[in-house]
């Protein structure tokens, strides 16, 4: 799993060590994102109370982005209703807002220096079937 993430992410800064994915993975919900049956990402959601939820980790290996598995994957996260909450990077954020997140702040040097974060809010009431 953790071979899996040097795929996902390129830059250091952005990787874990194996004692905090450790935590996290105690903590938090991790569910595994699988296409055909092989393993294509992660994401993982803190309980934030009353309804929220943060979204710590949501990788997709390269090989199945801009192929919609993100896409997907989201809205079967905003089906569940409430309040999602996440600190992307420059990267990554217009997926998210095309996702129907909106930017709330900007955080300087969030990740390191030179590399900022960017902190997003979706609410979506629970989907009804």
């Amino acid at each position: 799993y953790y071979r899996e993430q040097f795929r996902i992410y390129r830059d250091p800064y952005l990787l874990w060590e194996k004692e905090i994915w450790k935590t996290v993975v105690a903590t938090c919900e991790v569910f595994r994102v699988e296409v055909d049956g092989r393993y294509a990402g992660d994401v993982v959601l803190e309980d934030r109370g009353k309804g929220g939820r943060y979204i710590v980790d949501f990788s997709i290996l390269p090989e199945w982005q801009r192929k919609g598995v993100g896409e997907a994957v989201m809205e079967q996260l905003k089906k569940k209703g409430g309040r999602l909450t996440a600190v992307t990077r420059k990267e990554t954020l217009s997926f998210f807002l095309r996702s129907g997140f909106v930017l709330k702040r900007t955080m300087k040097n969030y990740y390191s220096a030179g590399v900022d974060g960017y902190s997003i809010e979706c609410a979506h009431p629970p989907h009804l079937d």
